[in-house]
């Protein structure tokens, strides 16, 4: 395996950079690309842009950053492309970020694609204890949130009928009917009580009034 290793307090450049292990501990600058399998250690790297499949550095800044997994405690990067998590401990600033999940303090970003966002405290910790909280933050968020009904769009509406209101609407329109075929006409009487009502007799076709 390959590895360009960058010592602490040297500051290395170059035009392009193609590696299987990268380890920063100083500083590196890169005009172009950076690919690597693996980048880490706890330096300052400067390129175009970066792409590796682990990406764990304390202050990265490239035009475009497309890896698998990043942990970092500063970023600042146009288009941040972390297709599992990306997590910053201090500041992430990028105008478009897409990630599985995005662990960040405090950020500038005008447009984020995730699955989930954790917002962190502004604090110091170490990466470390930043996937730690990062794990447990998610884990609580699982236990504690309600699933959401989901909501039915273009759905067909068919009003459900309620089955009273259509009793009482047949009973009315079967005495309106009765009553028409026999020659009564209906009459709506104001403020008469229920047991003081004429009632129909079906058998004689007659109408029993009660006594006065």
């Amino acid at each position: 395996m390959k590895t360009v290793y960058i010592p602490k307090g040297e500051t290395v450049s170059y035009e392009t950079l193609e590696t299987d292990r990268l380890v920063v501990k100083g500083c590196l600058k890169v005009v172009y690309g950076i690919k690597a399998r693996t980048i880490s250690g706890g330096g300052i790297i400067t390129a175009g842009t970066v792409s590796a499949d682990d990406i764990r550095v304390d202050d990265l800044e490239a035009a475009s950053v497309t890896c698998q997994r990043l942990i970092a405690k500063r970023v600042q990067t146009p288009e941040l492309f972390a297709f599992e998590s990306a997590a910053v401990s201090c500041f992430l600033s990028s105008a478009y970020v897409a990630t599985g999940k995005l662990t960040v303090a405090l950020s500038e970003i005008d447009e984020v694609k995730a699955d989930e966002v954790i917002h962190l405290k502004p604090r110091k910790r170490s990466l470390l204890r930043l996937l730690l909280t990062s794990a447990l933050r998610s884990f609580w968020t699982s236990l504690t949130a309600r699933p959401q009904k989901p909501e039915v769009i273009d759905a067909d509406f068919t009003p459900v009928k309620d089955e009273s209101e259509d009793e009482e609407l047949n009973r009315f329109v079967g005495m309106f009917k009765l009553a028409r075929e026999s020659g009564f006409t209906l009459k709506i009487i104001p403020d008469t009580p229920e047991e003081n009502a004429p009632v129909f007799n079906r058998e004689t076709g007659k109408i029993i009034r009660p006594a006065a």
